[in-house]
């Protein structure tokens, strides 16, 4: 009796650490809840709160207007948290979560290093020149990168990386109505003319961005592709909303993005290689 009760026993606690062991393995993360005020001291913590400065603070530190001029390697005043929202922690906004995981990645048969993608962005969306690889504003930002993806899987995009696709549109993106949706929904933040909203001196950079003239991204950056700045529009903006309650319709979002590319940028720089942005 004593031999059977022991089995029951010793088969209940198996059972009972099979589900634990289920329900462990099965629930969910969010992988985008990362509080870096819990980061403790030292240099190396030091460093990811750089790094997290520069994606919020991007035209302070390395700014077309930033206090040192051997630090302006950006030629616009855009900070990076204008398009990856949320210093790159909103799920559909570009996030940061997966970046480090992900890297390097195979891009026309080529080796694309999180360095090289990184730079990628310095020279098109932010319209400047690379940043040095050794330097402390590079490894700050791939500091930062690793920080909030910790525990991420290898190699693994995570739901909620990147932009989500959007559905196509019933009729062909169309500049014209897309004026008439940036008048409703756009241009009391971005304003009429696309300026934006700088801030004020002797801050640099902008509360709102611009989002054409010399001032905004260039024709080589992610956002000048408009499937790319339909679908981000669609579940980002107005700023506030997120994929979860869109405001503006799929056809509404690629019409507004045909508007925004129709209008001028500055010229995509030529490729010294393979990087996407």
């Amino acid at each position: 009796m004593r031999t059977i009760l022991g089995l029951i026993v010793v088969l209940a606690a198996g059972a009972a650490g099979l589900v634990a062991g289920y329900y462990f393995w099965g629930r969910p993360t969010d992988w985008y809840d990362v509080d870096i005020a819990k980061l403790g001291e030292g240099p190396e913590h030091d460093l990811v709160r750089y790094g997290r400065e520069l994606i919020v603070d991007t035209p302070r530190y390395i700014g077309k207007d930033a206090t040192d001029p051997a630090m302006r390697y950006a030629g616009n005043n855009l900070a990076c948290q204008n398009c990856h929202l949320s210093a790159g922690l909103q799920p559909f906004a570009a996030p940061f979560v997966s970046t480090f995981a992900t890297f390097p990645m195979m891009v026309d048969d080529q080796v694309l290093t999180l360095k090289d993608r990184v730079n990628g962005c310095m020279r098109r969306s932010l319209n400047g020149k690379d940043l040095p690889h050794d330097s402390r504003e590079m490894n700050a930002l791939i500091a930062y990168f690793q920080f909030v993806g910790k525990g991420t899987p290898v190699g693994v995009r995570l739901p909620g990386m990147g932009l989500r696709p959007i559905a196509e549109p019933k009729d062909p993106p169309d500049a014209r109505r897309g004026e008439a949706v940036y008048a409703e929904l756009c241009a009391t933040c971005h304003k009429e003319d696309g300026q934006g909203e700088p801030r004020t001196p002797p801050a640099v950079g902008y509360t709102i961005p611009p989002l054409w003239g010399e001032a905004s991204f260039n024709a080589g950056a992610g956002m000048a592709k408009t499937a790319y700045a339909a679908s981000y529009i669609r579940d980002n903006m107005p700023l506030g909303i997120d994929y979860k309650a869109p405001v503006l319709t799929v056809q509404q979002a690629w019409d507004v993005a045909a508007y925004i590319i129709s209008k001028p940028h500055p010229p995509a720089p030529p490729e010294p290689g393979p990087a996407g942005d």
